[in-house]
């Protein structure tokens, strides 16, 4: 049996979705902003990595024969999220962030499930459609040309004995109302559990950030400044709206450009730790600064917040598949 370092080692060196772009050694993060000052300092420490670049169309440079890529569709799904060559570096000129690590660290996943009703007819020809290939598609339904015939004469009825009631007193009457009033029954209603999809991972970090030097506080003061401005938009670059086809460079202030878009990794000294949630390439979602996160306002002698709190809001680009679920 392996021990647990052996583990550990092991589960480094899972492959992550984000190996493609890569993450800032340890020996330059002094280029990053950082709070506390001395985080991400060595192998063993643990923080929140926040890496920013421009937003890219999801469709935009992506090899057209790739998308016809039966064997690899999860790599192509998953190219405008991970691949470094997609992105380029955001032209906000907005630096790393690194983040102690914060007490509300948390993921979930969503599955969209719904009823649907199905008639007899409809249980029965959905039935005999799933057991044959779409060739005799056609053929399958002609033969049920008779039977939805005469279920259509029960409910052609029923419309219009509903059409004729609404008509005089403004009610509406559903075929089920009237089966029901009159002989008191109603269509089988065959209900069956369907997948309906799965909805994009949104999660918030907070953190309270307190300098106890001026080289932090002004670190605190750059760090809110880099969140506001990757959720903000930028006027349109002149030659993308070129592009277009439907202006020209000089068109640039009728559009904006859409923010940047932040990639955030919960670190483990140089590498994502696999022990905590990871993510796709995400979206800013909201930016909330709360001045006097403990009731009172404080001020440094400089006019620096004795204290502030910093909400941040994402939603994640693309979808997670099962095959995934190891890297996140």
């Amino acid at each position: 049996m392996p021990d647990a370092r052996q583990a550990n080692a092991a589960a480094k060196k899972k492959t992550t979705g984000y190996k493609k772009l890569g993450y800032p050694p340890l020996s330059s993060a002094s280029s990053a902003l950082r709070y506390p000052e001395k985080v991400a300092a060595t192998k063993e420490s643990d923080y929140v990595l926040f890496q920013f670049y421009d937003y890219k169309p999801p469709f935009k440079g992506i090899n057209k024969g790739a998308t016809k890529d039966a064997n690899k569709p999860l790599d192509v799904y998953n190219q405008s999220s991970t691949d470094a060559s997609f992105y380029e570096e955001t032209t906000k000129g907005l630096k790393t962030v690194a983040l102690y690590m914060p007490e509300d660290i948390s993921t979930g996943y969503k599955a969209n499930w719904s009823g649907k009703a199905f008639s007899n007819l409809g249980r029965d020809a959905m039935a005999s459609f799933g057991s044959t290939d779409f060739g005799q598609l056609v053929q399958n339904s002609l033969n049920f040309t008779g039977d939805a015939a005469s279920m259509g004469i029960h409910n052609t009825g029923g419309k219009t004995i509903g059409s004729v009631i609404s008509k005089i007193t403004g009610e509406q009457i559903s075929n089920n109302d009237i089966f029901g009033g009159l002989r008191g029954v109603i269509l089988n209603p065959n209900v069956e559990l369907l997948f309906g999809g799965i909805d994009l991972r949104n999660f918030q970090l907070r953190f309270k950030l307190v300098p106890r030097n001026k080289t932090e506080a002004g670190s605190i003061k750059e760090i809110i400044n880099q969140f506001r401005k990757a959720m903000l938009p930028s006027f349109g670059n002149g030659s993308d709206i070129a592009l277009l086809g439907i202006g020209n460079k000089n068109d640039a202030n009728n559009f904006i450009k859409v923010p940047s878009v932040c990639k955030v990794n919960f670190m483990r000294g140089g590498s994502p730790n696999t022990d905590v949630p990871q993510y796709k390439m995400c979206a800013i979602t909201s930016v909330d600064i709360n001045y006097t996160p403990d009731g009172t306002y404080a001020t440094y002698g400089d006019g620096s917040m004795v204290a502030i709190e910093l909400s941040l809001s994402f939603q994640e680009t693309k979808l997670i598949f099962s095959s995934e679920v190891e890297n996140y």
